[in-house]
């Protein structure tokens, strides 16, 4: 299941001859990631604010520049477009992060939703599933919403 994981997203970076990400680092980010887009995408207007923010939050919470942000979201795109389901990006994030991570990425998701100012039925829909999907509480689901939402204020 990993490995079919793997063929789909692939792995691209270490074309500039930065050391290369390994395969398990590139499918952690690259479902990470997914999930992100997929919030911004899932109500069929991704605005301007809403694409600035996942360029940030993935080079801020993943270390990346901003090249390579932009070729992990492009395979990120890419990916959803051939996926079904979720699962095997909750499932690849099941496996590699630990509750902490989950915990910021549920925030992450929470950052974009709230990017444009305005939060969408579906796009909160979206980031319960996705919480249910990866094990974390409602208590956390609330409390990362709670958190976005004052930090805005």
């Amino acid at each position: 299941m990993i490995e079919k994981l793997k063929q789909l997203l692939g792995n691209t970076f270490g074309d500039d001859g930065d050391a290369l990400m390994t395969d398990r680092d590139h499918t952690k980010l690259l479902a990470a990631v997914a999930l992100m887009v997929e919030v911004i995408a899932v109500d069929d207007q991704q605005h301007d604010a809403e694409i600035a923010m996942l360029r940030q939050l993935v080079m801020e919470r993943f270390d990346l520049s901003a090249d390579k942000a932009e070729a992990l979201i492009e395979q990120a795109e890419a990916a959803l477009q051939q996926s079904t389901d979720f699962y095997r990006f909750t499932s690849a994030i099941n496996l590699e992060f630990d509750h902490d991570e989950k915990i910021e990425l549920i925030e992450s998701l929470w950052q974009l939703a709230y990017a444009d100012e305005h939060l969408d039925a579906i796009e909160q829909h979206v980031i319960r599933k996705l919480a249910s999907l990866l094990h974390v509480s409602h208590k956390d689901f609330i409390a990362t919403k709670l958190r976005v939402v004052e930090e805005d204020d």
